[in-house]
């Protein structure tokens, strides 16, 4: 085994290896996108360019990408430190978001509602830099070093850890797309309803694949896929993109060159019966692809979360629900012995549940708009 995270060491190791590959491609994993760049560049492979990659990374380097693309985002602040995080937040003014600038499922983000929030901002901004770290330590988020930003031609550094974004809110719903793009053509292959937690965390709670199209909204959000790949120079790759349905029309909340994580892989396949990474392999062999997207089932997936801060030291889940046809995932990202909490001190999730009906039926309330769902068996998953 090799540590991944140390980007330069493994294209070390690789060079003096005697394999060779014909495709590098991944699944979910945010984190590993840059390296899966440089080794398809290392071997000649169809692929993400580095820089893409990095882009893509890094949201502050996504924001400019998008933005000289004239591609719709919010206004956006660079703070390096607490002082700056201040003065993006008068600038950018309130309601805004703080985020950190190499974070994923929203970890360490949160909103800066008024005057209030801000007597509470240092204590949240320093709680979520430590669990940033902390999960640097493990896996989940890491930086890279001037040396590996070098290598994927990243001029303007950044730390992924501590440096954040502060941007304006945005209101309105979330939507996740996940696509395909061969040869610069988008093809939309799962399109999914976020609901996330109460303000000010964003913290996803649930979600409902396929989206519901209000009149129109397609045709919108293929445009807006598109012109976005553009911006960001994605030619070969998966993608999971996020929308939000703002007041001002629909923007980019960011985007990975990288399959969804979670259950959107197992969750896409029962709704369209395509696999996402034997395509992703496909396009990184440079096979041609067609698709052709008919809507199979529909899912509900709900995230388990925990409600206190502790220990893990059971997780139990019920025969019923292991036994039930329509359930067709159940996940655990923790295992006995794990510290979990809650925001602000900590952005754990414990797993999911997703299952699936043959049409939305029950109604579900996000808070700004209501959703629809399968009607499928619910029982309970329990932790302690």
């Amino acid at each position: 085994s090799y540590d991944l995270r140390k980007t330069k060491e493994v294209l070390d190791y690789m060079t003096n290896q005697p394999e060779k590959f014909d495709a590098v491609t991944i699944k979910t994993s945010e984190w590993l996108t840059p390296l899966v760049a440089l080794l398809a560049k290392q071997y000649g492979c169809i692929g993400n360019e580095p820089i893409v990659a990095f882009n893509c990374r890094s949201k502050y380097h996504m924001r400019k990408e998008l933005e000289k693309g004239n591609v719709p985002i919010p206004k956006f602040k660079l703070c390096k430190n607490y002082e700056e995080l201040i003065e993006g937040i008068r600038e950018i003014k309130t309601p805004c978001v703080a985020k950190p600038v190499g974070g994923n499922a929203s970890y360490g983000t949160f909103m800066i509602r008024d005057e209030k929030d801000l007597e509470n901002l240092k204590e949240n901004y320093e709680n979520s830099i430590k669990f940033l770290k902390e999960k640097a330590i493990d896996g989940d988020v890491f930086a890279f070093n001037k040396e590996e930003m070098d290598l994927m031609g990243v001029n303007d550094h950044v730390d992924m850890i501590t440096d954040y974004l502060v941007e304006e809110y945005m209101d309105g719903h979330e939507i996740s797309i996940d696509s395909l793009v061969q040869d610069g053509k988008v093809t939309m292959m799962g399109v999914e309803d976020q609901i996330r937690m109460t303000y000010p965390y964003f913290m996803q709670l649930a979600a409902r694949l396929p989206y519901i199209y209000e009149e129109g909204e397609k045709d919108v959000i293929q445009k807006l896929l598109e012109d976005t790949m553009k911006a960001m120079n994605i030619k070969n790759s998966a993608t999971h993109t996020e929308i939000m349905f703002t007041s001002q029309g629909p923007k980019i909340v960011e985007l990975g060159c990288r399959i969804g994580g979670d259950d959107l892989h197992e969750t896409i396949l029962e709704v369209t019966g395509y696999n996402l990474m034997y395509e992703s392999i496909m396009i990184a062999l440079g096979i041609h692809r067609e698709y052709d997207i008919q809507t199979k089932c529909h899912t509900m997936t709900t995230v388990i979360m925990p409600k206190k801060t502790g220990t893990i030291k059971s997780i139990n889940i019920p025969e019923e629900l292991k036994n039930d046809k329509n359930i067709f995932n159940i996940d655990t990202i923790v295992s006995i012995g794990d510290k979990v909490g809650t925001p602000p001190e900590r952005f754990d999730y414990i797993g999911y549940i997703s299952g699936k009906g043959p049409t939305p039926k029950e109604k579900l309330v996000t808070g700004l708009r209501k959703v629809e769902a399968p009607s499928f068996t619910r029982g309970r998953m329990s932790t302690q």
